[in-house]
């Protein structure tokens, strides 16, 4: 078999692969649910215990998007980097939510991200690079919902 014709061989096999751990999916389910669970886990920082997402922090949610484009707050003692911190737990927040409302048939949820934290195992960064080659404009699509959720407060 020539070169050209083994590389897209293995490339369709990846494909397959591919979507046999993230099946197809049905964008305007996915897009429904996200802005469902996204509503709830914002609810759920506001009640957050103190420390649970990073040491010597508490986190709150800010009911919308402020002038910076950020929907949480997050107070650290210490000379903590609170705003690296902020921007840390707003993408765990949306991936952890994209990845809960999207069918993974192959793993469970808490495989791909600590239920607590929310923060991506390894399994969980491998498939958002997955969504992420499959979506190229996944960050678009995912700003709208997180502007969506914020519209039907």
């Amino acid at each position: 078999m020539p070169p050209a014709a083994a590389a897209k061989k293995a490339q369709a096999g990846s494909k397959a692969a591919d979507y046999k751990l993230i099946p197809a999916l049905n964008w305007s389910l996915v897009s429904t649910g996200f802005v469902e669970v996204f509503k709830l886990r914002n609810r759920e920082v506001e009640s957050a215990e103190p420390n649970r997402f990073f040491p010597g922090s508490v986190a709150f949610a800010l009911g919308r998007i402020d002038e910076s484009g950020h929907y949480l707050m997050l107070k650290c003692g210490g000379a903590d980097d609170c705003a690296t911190k902020r921007d840390a737990l707003e993408d765990r927040l949306v991936y952890a939510t994209l990845l809960e409302v999207v069918r993974t048939p192959r793993v469970t949820k808490d495989q791909l991200y600590n239920v607590s934290t929310w923060e991506l195992t390894s399994l969980g960064e491998k498939y958002m690079e997955k969504l992420r080659k499959r979506h190229p404009d996944l960050n678009t699509r995912l700003a709208k919902l997180i502007g969506a959720a914020f519209a039907s407060q």
